[in-house]
């Protein structure tokens, strides 16, 4: 009889257990993960780097129809090592502060396997127009082959491995990478949803981008953008700070705009790191503006 007893008290205790394994696996949800992938350029000649970020719960069998959000990063090293995009990313989406997004690191033209001058050729592909205060300098640069590049290239090649929304995409950049993005946005006008800019460049060849702005008028629906009052030298930390206000006031009231500007920021990987997570609440979870400080 107490065998009995201890049997049956057993065998509830292990269909209790089995049942708390079963519920607990049934809520663990796929890893998010970096994937690497190799594109050959036939725009610009050269070989490089395409970093995919996909959120946790990405690879699940209930997520197999879903397609997400996507955001490309131009300085793919160092949007993911310097900015930590990863982290931030899965920081905000557990918290349900923005929505699960893929995003996109693009290695620049200083990051391929063909370069041999790293500065030179990220500014060969980054700038659309010269910048006269580069040195050396690039007098004739590629970067009007970037929107090219971008969606004819690194757009399909991202398409056609994971589920991103066509209508949702988002384009991002910091200092020359952000100059970039701002031209591809102004040359294919509505494919954009989100521009998230940092320490824009916009002072290249006499402020052609912020001429150009001046006249543009399909801007994507948010714009984000980030500046430092710290950022150069002398004349230089005005400039940034007032080209970025010129920007924001060409842009009106096409699009909602958050300018935020940093007292004391410089121009550099902290700083931009340091409003990214405002950024992408304020863009894909339409948040408030933070205030500059």
């Amino acid at each position: 009889m107490f065998t009995e007893i201890l049997s049956q008290r057993y065998s509830a205790s292990l269909v209790l257990v089995l049942g708390i394994v079963t519920v607990s696996a049934a809520q663990v949800r796929s890893a998010p993960r970096l994937d690497l992938l190799t594109l050959h350029s036939k725009v610009f000649n050269n070989t490089r780097t395409i970093r995919v970020w996909v959120p946790s719960g990405y690879d699940d069998d209930s997520q197999a129809q879903s397609r997400y959000p996507v955001f490309y990063f131009t300085d793919g090293i160092a949007t993911f090592h310097g900015r930590h995009l990863d982290a931030i990313a899965s920081e905000l989406i557990a918290s349900g502060k923005i929505p699960a997004t893929i995003f996109v690191g693009i290695d620049n033209g200083g990051s391929t396997l063909e370069s041999r001058n790293p500065g030179s050729d990220r500014a060969n592909e980054y700038l659309p127009y010269p910048d006269d205060f580069l040195s050396p300098p690039v007098p004739v640069p590629h970067g009007s082959r970037f929107p090219d590049f971008l969606e004819q290239e690194v757009r399909p090649l991202v398409e056609s491995r994971f589920r991103t929304q066509k209508d949702a995409v988002g384009l991002a950049g910091a200092s020359y990478g952000a100059a970039i993005a701002l031209y591809t946005v102004l040359e294919r006008p509505g494919r954009y949803r989100w521009l998230l800019l940092e320490s824009p460049s916009l002072y290249i060849d006499n402020d052609r981008l912020l001429r150009r702005s001046a006249q543009f008028h399909q801007w994507p629906p948010r714009v984000f953008i980030g500046a430092g009052t710290q950022e150069g030298e002398g004349d230089a930390k005005r400039e940034m700070v007032n080209d970025v206000k010129r920007l924001a006031d060409a842009i009106g009231s096409d699009s909602s705009t958050c300018v935020f500007i940093v007292p004391g920021a410089e121009h550099g990987e902290d700083a931009w790191r340091s409003r990214l997570p405002a950024a992408l609440r304020f863009l894909l979870r339409s948040g408030t503006c933070p205030k500059s400080q």
